[in-house]
C-alpha cells in the first residue's frame, strides 16, 4: 500500500506519533553509532604494547603522518603533539623531537647496535641482553612501531638518560603532557610492571581524558587497562 495513501488513513494523532517514534529510534541509533564510534577510538589510543604484549597480536595499524624533523606518528596524535611542542617553546623550553614512529626492521637495528656495544665493552651476551632491554625494546614489542610514542629530549643535553630529567623541557613535560593527551610511559619504580626502567623522555599518546586519569592517579598505563578495560585490553603483565 503507497505510504501517501496510508498516511490519508492515518489520524493526526497517530501520524504525530509515528513520526516522534522514528525520531527517537534515529536518535538512539545515532548515539548507538557515536558510542562505537567512541569506544573504538579509545580502545586504539589505549592499545597495550610491552615485552609481553607484542605489536602483532594487537591488530594496530599505524595511520602515519608527518610530525616533524622528517619523523611520522599515528594521526591521532600528530595535532595534540604539534600543540604540546609549541606550548613547550613558548614557555621558554626547548624540546626536541628524538623519536617517533619506528618500523621493525629499524627497531631491530636499533636493539642489536646497543647490544653489540655492550657486548663490545665486556658483557655477556645475557648480560648484554638484559641491559639492552631495559632500555630499548626488542624489535615487534616496541611503541615506536605505533607511532604513538615519541622520545622528546631537551635541546641542551640531547642524551637519553635519567639525567633528561633535570631538563627544563622534560620537566614542563612531566607537569602538562597529560592535558594534550601524553603519558610518561615509563616512569620511576614501575619496570616490573611495564618491563622497562625509567624513560623521562618517552611520552605515549593515550587521549585527554584518559592521561588526565592516569596522571591525577600516578599509575602506569598496564595499571589503567587492568582496573577499568581488562575484559577488553587481556592485560598482560609480569606481576611477580
Amino acid at each position: 500500500m503507497p505510504v501517501s495513501y496510508l498516511s490519508k488513513k492515518l489520524s493526526p494523532y497517530v501520524r504525530v506519533a509515528a513520526i516522534i517514534v522514528v525520531a527517537a529510534l534515529m536518535v538512539f541509533a545515532g548515539l548507538r553509532f557515536y558510542s562505537w564510534r567512541s569506544y573504538g577510538a579509545r580502545t586504539r589510543l589505549t592499545t597495550l604494547v610491552n615485552p609481553w604484549n607484542p605489536v602483532s597480536e594487537t591488530g594496530f595499524s599505524a595511520r602515519l603522518v608527518e610530525a616533524e624533523n622528517g619523523m611520522r606518528v599515528d594521526r591521532s596524535c600528530a595535532e595534540p603533539l604539534r600543540r604540546m611542542l609549541a606550548d613547550c617553546r613558548a614557555a621558554g623550553r626547548n624540546p626536541v623531537l628524538a623519536a617517533a614512529y619506528r618500523s621493525v626492521d629499524e627497531q631491530l637495528v636499533l636493539h642489536d647496535e646497543r647490544f653489540q656495544q655492550l657486548v663490545d665493552e665486556g658483557r655477556s651476551p645475557e648480560e648484554a641482553e638484559a641491559e639492552t632491554s631495559k632500555l630499548i625494546a626488542a624489535a615487534g614489542r616496541s611503541e615506536h612501531e605505533l607511532g604513538l610514542a615519541v622520545d622528546i629530549v631537551d635541546e641542551g643535553y640531547r642524551a637519553t638518560d635519567a639525567r633528561q630529567a633535570e631538563t627544563p623541557t622534560v620537566q614542563w613535560l612531566e607537569e602538562n603532557a597529560w592535558k594534550y593527551g601524553f603519558i610518561q610511559r615509563y616512569p620511576p619504580d614501575t619496570e616490573d610492571i611495564t618491563g622497562f626502567g625509567w624513560h623521562p623522555w618517552h611520552y605515549r599518546y593515550v587521549g585527554e581524558g584518559i592521561a588526565e586519569s592516569i596522571h591525577s592517579l600516578g599509575i602506569t598505563l598496564e595499571e589503567y587497562l587492568s582496573l577499568f578495560y581488562s575484559d577488553e585490553a587481556q592485560v598482560v603483565y609480569d606481576g611477580s
